[in-house]
């Protein structure tokens, strides 16, 4: 049973991080439409949200990796918000961040041998 519902946690992961990359791509480039960024930021959080509820809900699931994962999953957020709101202009840590973020899913899912 446990593993039918870390499969599930996994999936929600993996969506954090695929919906990751294409909202960076759309704040990162010049001209873009603020509010579709906006709702895509919002659907990114809700996700994560939903993702930490889970692991509320099934604590045995919460591994060092998946951990790792929300801490970096929380900068890249932090870092995404300061971006979109102009607070900051350079995105190399918000890339920098997504690398790890990255980095962090695939030693997550080897580990989980899910990839």
């Amino acid at each position: 049973m446990e593993q039918k519902y870390l499969s599930e946690l996994i999936s929600e992961l993996s969506e954090l991080y695929n919906k990751s990359l294409p909202l960076y791509e759309l704040v990162t480039s010049r001209n873009y439409d603020r509010q579709r960024a906006l709702l895509n930021i919002n659907e990114l959080y809700t996700n994560y949200s939903h993702a930490t509820l889970f692991t509320k809900m099934y604590p045995e699931l919460m591994r060092t990796e998946i951990t790792q994962f929300f801490k970096t999953f929380e900068t890249f957020y932090f870092q995404l918000k300061q971006v979109f709101l102009k607070e900051i202009e350079n995105t190399a840590a918000l890339y920098h961040t997504l690398s790890i973020l990255k980095d962090n899913f695939e030693a997550l899912s080897t580990k989980l041998n899910l990839l």
